[in-house]
């Protein structure tokens, strides 16, 4: 493997804070991966040093306020993070080659309606706010693992089960009082729950099918149990018969499906 770095010069005028500017690439026979830290408008132009059908995966740690447009022109892109504020992300939609999406932006995501032109097989959506009380992803037939972080503005679950093809679903820190009924995913093998202390119960996951591995991670600092999960998981342990493997970790007290059993049979 190739390995290529490219560093721009400051200028000799120029703050500390702007010597960042970078340009990674790694190649291996036709692939590249590409790290770009956007500090002004003019760190794009760095993408002008390789040849737009050769970047393969493309991370973009954003500072300033950009457009996207430039992206358009990379036609066999398969990956892409955004890690900033980004106020249009419209013309991510003509990234048709796109399989693997990370958006992780400090601003407002108010739409994701430009998802559905895209045939993603990975999603992560981490960290903003939205104008949408109540924001919804859109149906994506061929998406495989969903990831989804500390976005306030989801608070209704149920569009997840439109996605038949779905094997990974990881939820983090959310508002949600509720999940969602499992029975339409046939293919999921994994669930995760990491800090969803808003959940009322779980009961819905006694509608999964078959599923190689649920985990289940709650940790407290300083506050009392809103809801004790080992107390809502108890009470369906018996309609988890098609579940391989529980994992719950509560403030590091682990308990698998094993020894969830076994206490609910005393």
């Amino acid at each position: 493997m190739e390995r290529k770095k490219v560093r721009t010069k400051p200028e000799k005028n120029s703050n500390q804070k702007r010597i960042h500017k970078n340009f990674t690439g790694v190649q291996n026979t036709a692939r590249m991966t590409v790290d770009i830290e956007i500090n002004s408008a003019k760190d794009i132009d760095l993408l002008k040093d390789r040849h737009p059908d050769d970047i393969d995966r493309l991370n973009l740690f954003i500072y300033t306020s950009i457009s996207l447009k430039f992206i358009q022109k990379l036609k066999n892109l398969k990956g892409l993070l955004i890690s900033g504020s980004v106020k249009d992300l419209s013309p991510i939609s003509h990234c048709k080659s796109l399989k693997e999406l990370s958006i992780s932006c400090k601003g407002a995501v108010n739409s994701l309606d430009f998802l559905p032109e895209l045939s993603l097989e990975s999603l992560k959506l981490e960290g903003f706010t939205s104008k949408n009380r109540n924001l919804v992803i859109p149906d994506l037939p061929s998406l495989k693992n969903i990831e989804i972080a500390a976005v306030s503005a989801i608070n209704d679950l149920t569009f997840l089960a439109d996605f038949s093809a779905i094997e990974r679903i990881s939820l983090f820190d959310l508002n949600v009082q509720k999940l969602f009924g499992f029975s339409t995913l046939k293919l999921l093998k994994e669930l995760r729950l990491v800090n969803m202390f808003h959940l009322k119960d779980l009961s819905e996951l006694a509608t999964i099918n078959s599923i190689d591995r649920i985990y289940i991670h709650e940790f407290y600092v300083n506050k009392k149990i809103r809801n004790d999960k080992k107390a809502a998981l108890l009470k369906i342990m018996p309609d988890l018969k098609q579940v391989g493997n529980i994992e719950l970790n509560i403030n590091n007290e682990k308990f698998s499906k094993e020894a969830l059993l076994q206490e609910l049979s005393k």
